[in-house]
C-alpha cells in the first residue's frame, strides 16, 4: 500500500478513536415527515463519531434512523459534520409524518404513543442531559391554515416539556423554518413566523430555514441532496453558536428592519449578518397592507440593503415579507452561501437602514413590532383586511396572509 495512503488510514484511525473517547453530546430529533426523511436511500456513510439510540442501545448510526420512521433525513448529515470538527454526537428521537403539532401535546400520540414509543418515552430512556433539541415540523399545520399565535404557544409549551423531560432547562432547541408548499389549500407563512419567533422570544434557541434547498423530492418534502445541503447548515449553526466555533460563517442574511421611503411605493430593507448579498429576486418579496397584497416589481441591492419597488402606495399600517407565498424561489444567500430565513417585520416612517453589518446570532433576527401611520410602534395586535378590499378584523403577528393565487 502507498505510503500516502497508509497515512490516511492512520490518521483516520486516530480521529475515530479520540471521538470513541470524547464525550459525545446528545440531540433530540423530532418533527413530521421531513423530519423522518424522504430521501433516497442509502444516505451518507456511518462514522463511529455518531450513534443512533435503536429502541435499545446507541449503535453506529445510519440511514434509516431507528425510530425515525422514515429514510434519508438532515440529521444525520448534520451529525456527521460536527463529528469531523472534533466533536462525536450520539442521537436519538421519535417522528411520525403527516402530523400536526397537535399531536405532541402532553396528551398527544406522538409525545407518549404507547407501547414505549413516542417522544417522551424515548427521552426518558436515552435522552436525559441531552443538549440539543432539534424540530422540523409544521407542514400539515400550514395546510390547516393554523394562526400563528396558536402555533407558537403550542411549540413554546413543547420544547418546554422536551427540556423538563431531558432535565436541561438551558437545552439549545433548533427549530427549521419550513419550506415549501407546491400545491392547494394552505398557508405557511405563518408558521414560518411563528417558528421565526419562537427564536426570538426563546433566548436559546436557533433559527434554520428550509426554504431555498436546491432539491425537493415533491410538493413538500426535500430529497437526499436537500437534506444534506439542509444538514451541513444545521451543523454550522450548531458548530458556530453552540459548540463555540468562531471561524464557522452562520447564520446567512436575516431581515432585521424596513422604512417607507417618501413615494409610498418604495421599502428600504436591511439584512444582518451578511457583507455582501447575493441572489436577489422580487419574487421572495411582498407587502401586506390594509388594501391587501402588493406585488414587488423592482429589487435594487446593496451590500447589506435592498430598495424594493412595489405596485402601487403601500397603506401603513403594512408588513413586508421576505420568504413571500406559499413557494418562494428563497434565492437570497450571503457570501458563504448560507440562506435567508423567511421574515415578517412591519414597515416604519422615517430614515432608511443604513448600508452597513449588523447582527443576528440566532439567525432569526428580531421580533416584528407592529406601527402606527405615523411609523410609531403600537401593540402587535391591529386590524388589517385579509384580502383586496375586504372587511377588515384584528390579526396577530404573523397570521397576515398572501391571499394571491399559489402555483403548485
Amino acid at each position: 500500500m502507498c505510503a500516502w495512503k497508509i497515512l490516511v488510514l492512520s490518521l483516520a484511525m486516530v480521529i475515530h478513536a479520540w471521538a470513541e473517547s470524547g464525550t459525545a453530546d446528545l440531540w433530540i430529533l423530532s418533527g413530521q415527515s421531513n423530519a423522518c426523511g424522504h430521501g433516497d436511500l442509502p444516505g451518507p456513510d456511518p462514522d463511529p463519531g455518531v450513534k443512533m439510540w435503536n429502541g435499545q442501545q446507541f449503535v453506529e448510526a445510519k440511514e434509516p434512523l431507528a425510530t425515525m420512521n422514515g429514510s434519508v433525513g438532515p440529521w444525520l448529515f448534520a451529525a456527521l459534520e460536527v463529528a469531523k470538527a472534533g466533536k462525536p454526537i450520539k442521537l436519538t428521537g421519535w417522528a411520525m409524518g403527516a402530523r400536526s403539532i397537535d399531536s405532541w401535546s402532553e396528551t398527544g400520540p406522538e409525545w407518549r404513543a404507547g407501547n414505549g414509543q413516542g417522544l417522551c418515552p424515548t427521552i426518558e430512556q436515552s435522552g436525559r442531559n441531552a443538549g440539543v433539541f432539534l424540530w422540523y415540523q409544521g407542514e400539515t399545520d400550514g395546510v390547516n391554515n393554523m394562526k400563528a399565535d396558536e402555533y407558537l404557544a403550542k411549540l413554546t409549551d413543547l420544547v418546554r416539556r422536551v427540556r423538563a423531560q431531558a432535565k436541561n432547562p438551558q437545552m439549545m432547541a433548533v427549530i427549521v423554518q419550513i419550506g415549501l408548499w407546491g400545491s392547494t389549500p394552505g398557508d405557511f407563512m405563518p408558521i414560518r413566523e411563528a417558528q421565526r419567533r419562537f427564536v426570538v422570544d426563546d433566548g436559546n434557541a436557533l433559527l434554520v430555514p428550509a426554504l431555498g434547498r436546491s432539491d425537493y423530492g415533491d410538493s413538500v418534502h426535500l430529497n437526499t441532496a436537500g437534506y444534506k445541503a439542509l444538514g451541513h447548515e444545521l451543523a454550522r449553526a450548531l458548530l458556530k453558536v453552540h459548540y463555540g466555533k468562531k471561524d464557522v460563517n452562520w447564520p446567512g442574511p436575516v431581515m432585521d428592519s424596513a422604512a417607507l421611503a417618501s413615494n409610498g411605493k418604495s421599502v428600504a430593507v436591511h439584512f444582518a449578518e451578511v457583507k455582501k448579498l447575493a441572489g436577489v429576486k422580487i419574487e421572495d418579496f411582498g407587502v401586506l397592507d390594509a388594501v391587501g397584497p402588493v406585488p414587488c416589481v423592482k429589487a435594487e441591492a446593496a451590500d447589506t440593503r435592498v430598495i424594493l419597488t412595489f405596485e402601487r402606495v403601500i397603506k401603513l399600517p403594512a408588513r413586508v415579507v421576505c420568504g413571500f407565498g406559499q413557494n418562494p424561489p428563497a434565492t437570497l444567500v450571503d457570501e458563504a452561501g448560507n440562506r435567508a430565513p423567511a421574515v415578517q417585520l412591519d414597515i416604519s416612517a422615517g430614515a432608511e437602514p443604513p448600508d452597513k453589518e449588523t447582527a443576528a446570532p440566532n439567525g432569526a433576527g428580531r421580533k416584528a413590532e407592529a406601527v402606527e401611520k405615523d411609523g410609531k410602534k403600537k401593540p402587535h395586535e391591529r386590524s388589517i383586511p385579509h384580502g383586496c378590499g375586504s372587511t377588515g378584523h384584528r390579526v396577530a403577528d404573523g397570521n397576515l396572509r398572501d391571499t394571491r393565487r399559489q402555483t403548485p
